[in-house]
């Protein structure tokens, strides 16, 4: 790290004072897993066939080893933090399921560009990529995009989302918020384990806007009229027609902050076309701090989204989440979720979609780069659709050791 300062004298006068700084951090780092799946396919036996014809294995052992960068860079406009990571997963049975996968995540903050042109204002892109067969990419990666649980029998699959968010301020209590969301899901044509007839996937683009006003009614508690549209197109992942469907949502939004915990419910309606039809919606998220080393969070929320499997369009989805964090110490802390989720589609909302899942995490800094973990976890899917029906369970359980090395990146500074 080091610091130049620079001063000039002219005739008449001195330059005005100018203060710059710029860091850019990039750290390595690697994973490896070790962990028994009992149903590396996904799907019940009695819908599982070789190449061959024949049944093959449902649990196997799976190792695998991811590794990439993660860059951080912060200068007096931008604050940007990105991950690039790679990895390769062995199965010890099924070695044709053997894959490689990638991810890019990445976040760039322009609060402080736009605030020297707009006092108050806020700017800020998200970027998410994910190539993977898989539910999770690494230690806590979950690959949970517009989906809310619709992961079942295995495909791989590419995931885009890339996400603009900002607000104008239009008083000391008002603001205008409003985003734009680009998100795409891709699978490949065929189902690792033999197609299954009503198994049907769907290729989503999806554009959604939102925005509306924000009035602060104390230093602490907000509410927001919002508006939300979703446009979605979509083929089934063999080709073919090309369809679309749009989602309107109208809501109200009341949230309160404090340092302990945060408060926030929306509620409304949202009218999805061609189908015609209306539903209520909304969501209640609860975030606390029961205790310094405990954070819970829990989540209620119905609402129309996307559906890309066994239907195209859209679908009513219900669901119920709540995490649990505590630190037991310096270097030791656990880790829990659960989660129910009900998707019903239409026009007949007889035909429904159920998942049960459940995790745990213990985890302990053997050193300051170098975390161990022990986890497990468990998902449950019920589908019974006019086209398929059936129930399957998986169990995960393994450990993971992770190295997070030291920064390769210095400091710049002129004053």
């Amino acid at each position: 790290m080091f610091r130049f300062a620079v001063a000039a004298v002219l005739i008449g006068g001195a330059l005005p004072s100018v203060s710059v700084f710029a860091e850019t951090k990039i750290i390595p780092w690697g994973e490896v897993r070790e962990r028994y799946d009992s149903n590396v396919w996904r799907r019940p036996k009695d819908l599982l066939r070789d190449a061959q014809g024949n049944v093959p294995q449902l649990h196997d052992f799976v190792t695998t080893v991811n590794g990439g960068l993660a860059l951080r860079h912060e200068s007096r406009d931008i604050e940007a933090d990105l991950s690039v990571g790679g990895n390769y997963n062995k199965y010890v049975t099924n070695t044709g399921l053997d894959f490689f996968g990638a991810i890019v995540r990445g976040t760039v903050g322009l609060d402080r560009w736009v605030d020297q042109y707009v006092r108050g204002a806020r700017l800020n892109v998200t970027e998410n990529f994910t190539y993977s067969p898989e539910q999770s990419f690494g230690r806590s990666v979950a690959v949970d995009d517009f989906e809310g649980g619709l992961l079942t029998f295995r495909r791989s699959r590419l995931l885009n989302t890339t996400a603009f968010n900002g607000s104008y301020p239009l008083s000391r209590d008002v603001s205008l918020e409003g985003g734009y969301i680009f998100g795409l899901r891709r699978q490949t044509r065929s189902t690792e384990g033999g197609d299954v007839t009503g198994a049907t996937f769907f290729n989503t683009m999806t554009h959604t806007w939102s925005g509306g006003p924000r009035y602060q009614l104390t230093r602490n508690d907000s509410i927001a009229a919002l508006y939300r549209q979703t446009f979605i197109t979509q083929e089934r992942s063999e080709g073919g027609r090309t369809f679309s469907t749009n989602l309107i949502t109208l809501e109200g939004d009341y949230t309160k902050v404090f340092p302990e915990w945060t408060f926030t419910v929306r509620g409304g309606v949202t009218f999805i076309e061609p189908v015609g039809r209306t539903l209520p919606s909304g969501s209640i998220r609860v975030t606390t701090k029961p205790e310094r080393d405990t954070v819970l969070d829990l989540t209620l929320a119905r609402e129309a989204r996307p559906s890309f499997f066994l239907q195209g369009g859209a679908r009513i989805n219900n669901s119920v989440r709540a995490t649990i964090r505590h630190r037991i110490y310096e270097r030791l802390s656990v880790s829990g979720s659960g989660g129910y989720s009900l998707s019903q589609f239409f026009p007949n909302t007889d035909s429904k979609f159920q998942s049960i899942t459940g995790a745990s995490r213990l985890e302990y800094m053997l050193t300051r780069n170098i975390r161990g973990e022990l986890f497990y976890r468990f998902t449950h899917i019920d589908a019974d659709t006019t086209a398929l029906e059936y129930q399957v369970s998986r169990h995960e359980v393994g450990f993971m050791l992770s190295v997070m090395l030291e920064s390769l990146g210095e400091s710049l500074g002129f004053d």
